[in-house]
């Protein structure tokens, strides 16, 4: 309980967490989240070949959004992304990360 309650505050912290709106697939009504920005860069490897590629992603709590979907979307400071692979969920399911591109 205690840990949940100190995820809460760091996405209530306006220096850490954006206001987002999340807008799932199909468009059926969206609703304002706090969302917390990474942008790691990856290597991935293809035959021979290493890749440096830039990728973005979102955390999100599981209490603003319980079932995020692939196809779902996330608007942050005027730009929208699309979530593009599976969400994963912390060891503790408080909190979703999201793969997402720009739309």
């Amino acid at each position: 309980m205690a840990f949940a309650v100190a995820i809460a505050a760091l996405f209530a912290d306006p220096v850490l967490a954006k206001a987002a709106e999340y807008l799932p697939k199909g468009g059926l009504g969206g609703w304002a989240v706090r969302v917390i920005a990474k942008q790691p860069d990856t290597l991935t490897s293809f035959g021979e070949a290493r890749l440096h590629n830039t990728t973005t992603l979102f955390d999100i709590q599981v209490v603003e959004v319980p079932t995020p979907k692939v196809g779902d979307q996330v608007t942050v400071d005027g730009a929208t992304y699309i979530v593009q692979a599976e969400p994963v969920a912390d060891r503790e399911r408080l909190v979703w990360t999201l793969d997402v591109v720009p739309l």
